[in-house]
This record gives structure tokens, C-alpha cells and sequence, in this order.
């Protein structure tokens, strides 16, 4: 899916890190001793322009405590290299309990589409910012963290990249909302409507439509985790996973995006095999959606 950045990846490599790693073309995977060689002869090349990366260091983190923490916590220091450190699903809530230092550039495995891959896309449109690297910023006369200060400048990277494109509305002429309440429904046709796209919504129960939309929102209420897992043991996914199959045959063209307030591995390689392209956790961030959608080939 992603060309234009080459990826050194230190960490597991099954289950959600298999799923993420297929979404690279170009993916060396990295031994502890073997890091800072590849950060060495890597750092050497530049783009055309000498100024956009060609290159990204990926650390995956399953644990808080396997040993592998202690070795990305010594690199937490400006580098040569754009980097950032992915957490699986133990490290939820760690800014809370044995936090990470807020400058380490930190995601979560579920925020591939939202915010890992535009962060990777954002690389191969500027330079990396020295601030990245800096205790805190201001914002006005509020200082805000490292981590907040990455993702507010990854942000306003992506809404000027999507404003001033040209083909954001040519290359989503159509948007299909699929979802159970008014709220959810009103929050995603706002969301299109500020980049000019056209949305309809509608529910489970009537999706009979005659249209053809180019990319398809399924937004639906989460079940209980009971009901989630018996669901996932007599059927393969209940009522979400086939609607997601549903829909799939019916717009066979359309870009799928499955929306989850309780993102789990189980539930995700299910709608992943029923027809989901992109799958994003609650809340997430709509621009990064959309940059995904615009700046990488997620249909198979």
C-alpha cells in the first residue's frame, strides 16, 4: 500500500503486526543488533529533493514489559531518521500507568488508517520537524506536549494537503453512511460535507439503493462483549460481519470503512475477511480517514 517510504521494523511479527507489515511493499525486519547499522546506511539517502525520507524506523511493542522497552526508551533522542514506537493492545491506558516519555512518538496498532499511515504519507511530503524532539510548545499561551504538538502538526499537514487537492472531490464523488442513530449519521456527513463530498446515510435494514458509492461508512452500535463473542463462535462474526459481507457483494468497487468503539484483533481479522478495507478504532481522526483513502491504494 505504501511506496514511497521503506520500512525497518523492529518487533513481533504475527496476528495485527502481520496485518499491519502487509501494508508496506518494502519492509526489512530488524534484530536488535542489526538497528542501528540500517539507521546508519539508510540515513545516507535522501529523495530527489534531499529533503523527503526515504526511509522509517517502526518499533512494535506487544508488552510493557519485555526487554525490547528498555532498548526503544535508550533511542529517545533526536535521530537521523523519522521513527515511531507502535503499542499493542497491553499498553492501553500507559499514559497513566508506567508511562512511556511523552516524546517518543507513540501510536496504537488499531490507528493504522487514521494515523500511522498518514503519519508515514506525511514523511514523503515534507521534511521531519525538529519539534518533534523538543520538551513542549505553545500553542497561544497554552504549552502543549510533544505528543500533542506531533499530532497537531501531522494534522494540519493533512487538512492542507486535502484543501488543496484538486481531486479530493473528483476521486470521492459519493459517500454511503450506514448506521443505526442520528448522531453517528449527522457526525460522518458533516465530516464529508467539509471537503465537498456528497454523503447519503442510511440503515442496516434499507441499503437497497440505487447508487454507487465510492466509499461505504458502517457505523453501527457495539454489542455487548458477550454477544461479540458467541457471535464470533456460531457464525464467524454475527450481525456487523455480515453486514459488511452484504455490502461488499452489493458495491463490490466501493472502499469499505468499518468504524469500532472496542477495537479487538478477533473482530477485526473477521470484517477484514468479510470485505472491510478500512478499519478504524473510536474515536478516530476523520482527516487521516480520508488522506488514507486519497493517498493509498486500500482496495485489493
Amino acid at each position: 500500500m505504501s511506496d514511497s517510504i521503506a520500512i525497518g521494523w523492529f518487533g513481533p511479527t504475527h496476528d495485527h503486526w502481520d496485518w499491519i507489515l502487509g501494508h508496506f511493499r518494502d519492509v526489512t525486519v530488524l534484530a536488535e543488533r542489526d538497528v542501528e547499522d540500517w539507521v546508519f546506511l539508510h540515513s545516507q539517502s535522501t529523495g530527489s529533493d534531499r529533503t523527503v525520507p526515504t526511509h522509517a524506523l517502526l518499533f512494535a511493542l506487544e508488552s510493557r514489559f519485555e526487554p525490547a522497552v528498555d532498548f526503544v526508551k535508550r533511542r529517545d533522542q533526536p535521530c537521523s531518521m523519522p521513527w515511531c514506537v507502535l503499542l499493542g493492545d497491553d499498553w492501553v491506558g500507559h499514559r497513566r500507568t508506567f508511562p512511556l516519555p511523552e516524546t517518543l512518538p507513540t501510536f496504537y496498532w488499531y490507528e493504522l488508517f487514521d494515523r500511522i499511515l498518514p503519519w508515514l504519507v506525511n514523511l514523503s511530503h515534507a521534511a521531519p520537524k525538529e519539534s518533534s524532539t523538543v520538551s513542549s510548545n505553545s500553542v497561544g499561551n497554552r504549552r502543549v506536549s510533544p505528543r500533542v504538538q506531533r499530532w497537531i502538526d501531522t494534522s494540519l499537514a493533512m487538512e492542507c494537503r486535502l484543501r488543496d487537492s484538486h481531486s479530493t472531490a473528483n476521486a470521492i464523488e459519493l459517500a454511503l453512511v450506514v448506521t443505526e442513530t442520528a448522531t453517528t449519521r449527522q457526525l460522518w456527513c458533516d465530516a464529508f460535507a467539509r471537503y465537498k463530498i456528497q454523503c447519503v446515510a442510511t440503515t442496516p435494514t434499507h441499503i437497497e439503493l440505487w447508487a454507487k458509492p465510492d466509499v461505504i461508512v458502517i457505523d453501527l452500535e457495539s454489542e455487548p462483549l458477550a454477544v461479540r463473542e458467541r457471535h464470533l463462535a456460531e457464525d464467524g462474526g454475527g450481525p456487523r460481519a455480515c453486514l459488511v459481507r452484504k455490502v461488499a457483494q452489493q458495491f463490490p468497487d466501493a472502499t469499505i470503512v468499518v468504524a469500532d468503539p472496542f477495537p479487538r484483533w478477533d473482530d477485526w481479522k473477521t470484517l477484514k475477511q468479510w470485505g472491510a478495507d478500512i478499519l478504524v478504532a473510536k474515536p478516530f481522526q476523520f482527516a487521516g480517514i480520508l488522506d488514507t483513502i486519497l493517498s493509498c491504494q486500500v482496495k485489493s
